[in-house]
């Protein structure tokens, strides 16, 4: 039998006569019960519930240790895996969970997650921090439980428009790539495709400063559906303008600013 450390009709026992309980109390003399029959029954009834009470703590605390032996912690499962998958003869580098989420809520993103630097990036910081790292994110108006990874914008991340343009011919077919395995609409698909090919495809592009230009229009986020060429023609003067600039400002530095020298003291050599 379970021990019982206190006898509980040893201990101070509620005021059933008060005025909480006077509705309960008029209920019972309502059916022909004496007053005094009832507050006894009252009593009986809180010893019997606060004897139940201590001798159901004990019994768990007893069935939890039974035997002096400790239950078994539960062993790890492991994920089944195809053992005759062979790996692919090209890897795709992957971009962050940051760029892919924004691709599945068809988001803005710039273009540098998709590029290698990117994407080297993302493998670097998948190895130093946890996947499991959750954190706090506002979605839809209610505040919700999300990967640290799904909403932590890189520090490296560049501008479309300064991009080089090996960074930029890279990054477009990787975020063409994801944006089909993300289920865009095909309209939206074929859009940035034909923009992509009008602008690595353009006639300036051999000209001087011709793909600065073309990057600086892609990184714009203007109409993707038709091109612009007089919109095109401000940007491209707006670029050699800062070109011719900056040319200037290399042939023909600054002079130095010489100033006076004031309350300098001056050693001579000693007097032999």
């Amino acid at each position: 039998m379970d021990r019982i450390l206190a006898d509980p009709a040893l201990e101070a026992q509620p005021n059933f006569e008060s005025a909480a309980y006077a509705g309960w109390l008029n209920a019972f003399t309502a059916g022909g019960t004496t007053r005094e029959d009832a507050l006894d029954k009252a009593k009986q009834m809180h010893v019997h519930s606060e004897t139940r009470k201590s001798s159901i703590e004990p019994r768990k605390k007893l069935k939890s240790r039974k035997n002096g032996v400790k239950p078994k912690k539960k062993k790890p499962k492991i994920n089944d895996f195809d053992a005759n998958a062979t790996v692919a003869d090209i890897l795709v580098p992957r971009p962050s969970q940051f760029a892919l989420q924004k691709i599945k809520n068809m988001e803005y993103v710039e273009l540098w997650y998709f590029s290698p630097d990117g994407c080297r990036d993302a493998a670097d910081n998948s190895r130093s921090s946890s996947e499991d790292a959750y954190g706090f994110a506002k979605v839809e108006g209610m505040v919700a439980l999300k990967p640290v990874a799904s909403f932590k914008a890189s520090q490296k991340a560049l501008q479309d428009h300064d991009l080089s343009w090996r960074q930029f011919d890279l990054a477009k077919t990787s975020y063409l790539v994801h944006l089909e395995k993300c289920s865009w609409p095909e309209k939206h698909q074929q859009a940035l495709a034909m923009f992509f090919m009008l602008i690595t495809n353009h006639e300036h592009r051999t000209r001087s400063c011709g793909e600065k230009t073309l990057l600086h229009y892609a990184g714009f986020g203007f109409n993707i559906g038709i091109f612009n060429n007089a919109l095109y023609n401000t940007l491209s003067d707006d670029v050699w303008e800062a070109e011719h600039d900056e040319g200037i400002k290399l042939v023909h530095p600054s002079p130095p600013v010489f100033r006076p020298i004031t309350n300098a003291t001056f050693l001579l050599p000693p007097f032999v």
